[in-house]
């Protein structure tokens, strides 16, 4: 293309180099262009703005619950027209913001996890890792300046790299979370009258809202303990144990268990709810019912991709959570 193309705001024929002159419009109501030489008509085309279009169209496609069959235009069409798309990775937007309350987790996707950090309104970052530990928390945490409160599942490595990148920070447990874990130990229908006593003041845990009903529950724990003490303490022998294995092991075990991991993280979860506010999180359902749900529910529309679009589909569904969110095409 001529230089002088860029002077007086119209191109030269691509086959010959002559001036070209206008000729109407299309259909569409763009200017057509058109050569007397070879009789080579053309328009004057934006290639931003398409590809920018293009992959607004594919990313309401695969955040949406279409099929390609299902779409305006044919399957395979559909899939050339946009199989760049795919290499469109959106990226968060960091302000450097201090969050008061952060709420991080993660989601498996096929052979890799996703892990999350976000407010109780909208999604903050996201880095993928082969696995969760503490060395790829570190990672995620790194990233971010440390808030003053963080609501966690109680992971090991979680908890560890907590320690290490955010030392100052009010660590809550997800109540939720050791529901769950007491409720897999002790079961729904528990038959001892100990178990069926701790299995409800597990559930309580759930509603307590206030400093006081927090310090009852406290007590309510330690009578517990006291009351069935020595039931929860009983052994039964061992008559061929193996060597250096112990000759006795506990006749409760899931019990005492269940006991110990709520006498453990009892202190953790109520002091640091009542601390700073009651209208901060106690659970990490912002993240579980609020995110990986709905990833899930779109992976299961979108079923049969590969890895690589799994997490492309990922990536987009976060960034239409952040707060800062742009539209597709202006992260080309």
């Amino acid at each position: 293309m001529n230089n002088n193309s860029k002077k007086y705001g119209f191109r030269y024929c691509s086959v010959c180099q002559s001036k070209l002159k206008k000729r109407g419009k299309t259909a569409a109501g763009k200017q057509r262009w058109f050569c007397r030489f070879c009789s080579q008509s053309a328009i004057k085309k934006r290639l931003d703005l398409s590809r920018g279009f293009m992959l607004e169209k594919f990313v309401s496609w695969l955040l949406g619950k279409l099929s390609q069959a299902e779409l305006t235009d044919p399957s395979r069409t559909f899939r050339d027209q946009t199989a760049w798309c795919w290499g469109v990775v959106p990226k968060p937007v960091l302000s450097g913001e201090i969050h008061h309350a952060v709420i991080v987790d993660g989601i498996r996707v096929g052979h890799i996890v996703c892990l999350i950090a976000r407010t109780t309104k909208y999604v903050i970052t996201w880095v993928w890792v082969p696995y969760e530990s503490s060395e790829y928390w570190i990672h995620l945490f790194r990233i971010l300046p440390q808030p003053k409160y963080v609501v966690c599942d109680g992971q090991k490595g979680l908890l560890k790299a907590l320690d290490i990148c955010w030392p100052d920070s009010i660590v809550q447990r997800c109540r939720f979370h050791a529901w769950l874990n007491i409720k897999t130990k002790l079961t729904l229908n528990p038959e001892s009258k100990a178990a069926q006593e701790l299995l409800q003041i597990a559930r309580d845990l759930l509603h307590v809202r206030t400093r006081r009903q927090a310090r009852r529950w406290k007590f309510r724990l330690k009578y517990w303990h006291k009351k069935h003490k020595k039931f929860i303490d009983e052994r039964t022998i061992k008559y061929n144990p193996r060597r250096g294995e112990r000759r006795w092991r506990y006749t409760h075990e899931r019990l005492r268990s269940a006991y110990k991991q709520l006498a453990k993280i009892t202190d953790d979860l109520l002091r640091s709810s009542y601390r700073i506010s009651l209208n901060l999180p106690h659970n990490t359902n912002h993240v579980e019912g609020g995110i990986n749900s709905q990833i899930r529910t779109k992976l299961k529309l979108h079923r049969g991709m590969p890895q690589v679009h799994q997490m492309r589909l990922v990536d987009w569904y976060l960034f239409s959570r952040t707060e800062e969110q742009k539209a597709p095409r202006n992260c080309l």
